[in-house]
């Protein structure tokens, strides 16, 4: 069976410290308590196995077997999540014999299964652009290898940089989600349709997302505008979904969208930004969406509350992005008003 060298175990102890740290504050600052440590051991045990589990197992095993790969590949991760699932309420009802408590509670098995599934999902993307990244590493280092012992076979090493290019471009697709997850989630789509059309339409519209992420623009590198608003409606009912409709965000479209065109994943970076960063629960202080669209003009405008603590980078690295593609495709204006409490983008396009 193949599998992928695991190297460096510091900087993956660094690393799962810093991220079970940063999501413990979330927890904290989104409920005001932590759950007890029985219970954070026995869960991160288990995501963190699945992730390791995925990149250097599973997908090493499965994948580079040419066309099979397609059918391998979901079918592997459909059972790794079912296997998953099963663990996790493994772990609950032994939590329940043991008396540990858990909080936040989940009062039927259906809430629990759909918060593993969307858990499990979390993590399995993580591992795929962790998997995607030491591969095109040791890739890189093959590469390396060869010119250092002045490989005679030049045609080898082309066929290895070629192999390494594709990778490297792969790897970029799967910061949005890779493309055989889509089989995988059409599945599940199939699967709980007939139990629960709620959870169905949540993996549907996850779904819709990630194959626009993975679909490539027209020629002229744009996409269709009412196609960039979808995805940021479908972009907040997945998340209201998430938070149990608890998220309190105006979302309002204004105008008519017919033969207007824009560069894809701008307007959903903008509103990334707004799950990621900003204070959602505060009913006093809705998060505002809003999309005007006027005589080929486009004004989006994202405003929101700020977390009172964000462990992570603010908002520069989206907004960076967000401008560097616009300078290339439209004549456009950013606005940012920045202030302790407060974030708010104004984007102006003429399309």
């Amino acid at each position: 069976m193949k599998v992928l060298k695991f190297e460096n175990v510091k900087l993956h102890i660094i690393f799962w410290s810093v991220y079970i740290i940063y999501e413990m504050a979330v927890i904290y600052i989104l409920f005001g308590r932590l759950s007890s440590f029985g219970d954070y051991l026995g869960h991160y045990i288990l995501n963190i196995g699945l992730f390791y589990f995925n990149a250097h197992i599973l997908l090493p095993s499965l994948t580079g077997r040419g066309k099979k790969s397609y059918f391998l590949v979901p079918i592997g991760i459909i059972m790794q999540m079912v296997i998953f699932i099963i663990f996790k309420f493994l772990i609950h009802y032994l939590y329940d014999y043991l008396n540990i408590s858990v909080y936040p509670s989940f009062t039927t098995n259906k809430d629990y299964a759909v918060s593993s599934m969307f858990r499990g999902i979390d993590f399995m993307g993580l591992s795929i652009g962790y998997w995607f990244a030491l591969t095109t590493f040791q890739n890189r280092k093959k590469i390396a290898d060869l010119e250092t012992i002045q490989l005679k076979n030049e045609l080898q090493k082309q066929e290895l940089e070629k192999t390494l290019l594709l990778t490297e471009n792969a790897y970029l697709k799967s910061q949005i989600n890779p493309h055989f997850l889509l089989n995988t989630l059409n599945f599940l789509y199939n699967s709980v349709s007939k139990y629960s059309e709620k959870i169905a339409d949540s993996v549907m519209m996850l779904s819709d997302i990630m194959r626009y992420a993975l679909t490539n623009a027209d020629e002229d590198g744009k996409v269709r505008l009412e196609s960039e608003i979808d995805q940021v409606y479908n972009f907040v009912k997945l998340n209201q979904a998430r938070f149990n409709q608890r998220l309190n965000i105006d979302l309002v479209t204004n105008g008519e969208t017919e033969g207007l065109r824009i560069i894809p994943l701008v307007l959903i970076t903008l509103v990334e930004n707004v799950f990621k960063y900003g204070d959602l629960l505060n009913e006093n202080f809705p998060a505002k969406i809003i999309t005007t669209i006027d005589a080929g003009s486009l004004t989006f405008v994202t405003q929101n509350l700020k977390k009172k603590k964000v462990v992570e980078g603010g908002y520069g690295i989206g907004v960076k992005n967000v401008r560097d593609r616009l300078a290339i495709y439209h004549q456009y204006e950013l606005i940012i008003e920045d202030t302790e409490t407060e974030y708010k983008s104004i984007l102006k396009i003429e399309l």
